[in-house]
């Protein structure tokens, strides 16, 4: 009885993997030879599972994963063994999605509308009167700080202790835009009061009745709620919990952090951005280009497009010592365990729209 009681949930797991495999691989079981590549990906995959702890509701279900991680594991070596990219792709949590599910549970960004209706784009706009840091700083007609003043080669708001850990809005509440309200706000109250504060994203998505709280948003129409509310409060106070709820009215009132206005910068136009990024972190649109879903590290590239469908926040730029290659620091909402802890290297000084379409829909609360 012992030896069964110990020893039988290990033989039934090998019974059924063996009936996965051969489910998987019809011709090793015809002709009795099994390919030592495919037993290799199936360890692969079943260390992959206990590493991040994804367990499946049925047989089928885990026969289907395991064929979507092994066509993303040979795209993430086909395309490191390329050679000639400045970054490097590498399994992750989301090796088990296909690209499709990837983007539909990971990405939420909705253009302005009040923003497409402006035919002005040609210069910095604000709302609720006033300019941000990001205009203070690089202001027109303001002496040495005016848009002919060259920027720092370099800059770093994470150095600065300005910027808050990247945070994950998790895989069913399609909140970035959420993210990127916050991100900006944290540190633009930072730099105003010189205290890190984690403010809260759930209030953006119980509260805002501008957006869609885990469907569709925008970091513009978050800008407006926040100002309307009177501020934000913490995220210890009110907490994140990757479903929309009722708003607590309560938790909303309390206060930690406020914002006066909003202000954009010009569309394709990184030298402007650069010059904003350097008086603040701003609020971007871009479109998740090929192989983001994996990245691991280096300056991403592309290819991409843009077909703007995720907000992420730029908090600072500089250049690859090694490479040479000019990038934006860009603070994602996908967890710390993705890419450079949670932080991607975008390539800078591309021209027109910028990589993946970064510069056309730059803003910044103040």
């Amino acid at each position: 009885m012992a030896f069964w009681t110990g020893t039988w949930p290990v033989i039934a797991t090998v019974v059924l993997m063996r009936g996965l495999f051969f489910a998987a691989f019809p011709s090793a079981s015809s002709s009795g030879r099994v390919d030592a590549g495919d037993m290799l990906m199936m360890d692969r995959f079943h260390q992959w599972q206990a590493t991040h702890n994804r367990s499946y509701l049925s047989a089928e279900e885990r026969l289907h994963r395991f064929e979507v991680y092994r066509n993303n594991v040979e795209y993430i070596e086909a395309t490191n063994r390329r050679g000639d990219l400045t970054y490097e792709l590498g399994e992750n949590q989301f090796a088990d999605l296909t690209q499709e599910e990837f983007l539909a549970r990971y990405t939420s960004y909705n253009a302005y509308d009040d923003r497409r209706d402006n035919n002005d784009t040609s210069a910095i706009t604000t709302t609720a009167g006033g300019g941000g840091y990001a205009a203070d700083l690089w202001s027109s007609g303001d002496g040495d700080d005016s848009l002919d003043a060259a920027p720092p080669p370099s800059v770093d708001w994470r150095a600065k202790g300005a910027v808050t850990p990247p945070k994950s809005q998790g895989s069913q509440c399609s909140s970035c835009w959420a993210f990127v309200t916050v991100a900006t706000i944290e540190t633009v109250n930072w730099i105003k009061t010189g205290k890190l504060v984690s403010l809260s994203e759930q209030q953006l998505v119980d509260c805002d009745k501008y957006d869609g709280g885990c469907n569709l948003g925008s970091y513009h129409r978050g800008y407006k709620w926040v100002i309307e509310n009177g501020g934000l409060t913490t995220e210890a106070a009110y907490p994140y919990k990757a479903v929309r709820g009722a708003c607590d009215r309560a938790k909303s009132a309390r206060h930690a952090a406020k914002i006066r206005g909003q202000g954009a910068i010009p569309p394709r136009n990184e030298v402007v951005m650069k010059k904003a990024v350097a008086g603040q972190p701003v609020a971007v649109a871009i479109e998740v280009g090929s192989g983001m879903q994996f990245y691991k590290s280096g300056v991403y590239s592309g290819p991409c497009g843009t077909r703007l469908a995720h907000a992420v926040t730029v908090v600072g730029y500089g250049t690859d010592h090694s490479t040479k290659v000019k990038y934006w620091i860009v603070k994602n909402s996908w967890g710390r365990a993705w890419g450079e802890g949670g932080f991607v290297r975008m390539r800078r000084d591309v021209g027109g729209p910028g990589i993946c379409g970064i510069t056309l829909d730059v803003a910044y609360p103040y």
